[in-house]
């Protein structure tokens, strides 16, 4: 026997997307809403009901079947320093293929600068 759903029911899935698993809440206004662990941006939500007749394949005369699902994402104006390990290992690494490309010398000496300068401020 199932319970009415009057309040928000948040689980953590096993399923994982760019590394992070996939929070699943119930919502107690009949909405279903996705959005990745530790992420305070990019919840997707449906409505429950409108999710049924998706899936089911029913018509409602009341609400469309082809909804689109909404997107919310907050923005903010803080930025958000990346992890100086994985910063310096994207950098060397664009730092390697930069020296292997196909460009003239004077455009990769200038390149490599810049690459150079911005390795050296993570030190």
């Amino acid at each position: 026997m199932a319970t009415k759903l009057e309040r928000d029911i948040t689980r953590e899935s096993t399923v994982l997307r760019d590394e992070r698993n996939v929070n699943v809440t119930l919502g107690a206004d009949q909405s279903v809403k996705l959005k990745l662990k530790g992420m305070k941006s990019g919840e997707v939500k449906i409505d429950i009901g409108e999710l049924y007749n998706q899936l089911a394949g029913v018509e409602d005369d009341s609400q469309p079947v082809q909804k689109p699902v909404t997107y919310h994402r907050k923005e903010t104006g803080k930025y958000v320093q990346p992890d100086p390990k994985v910063a310096k290992t994207v950098l060397n690494d664009l730092r390697s293929q930069n020296a292997i490309s196909s460009l003239d010398i004077e455009t990769l000496v200038k390149f490599d600068m810049i690459i150079v300068n911005h390795l050296n401020s993570y030190k």
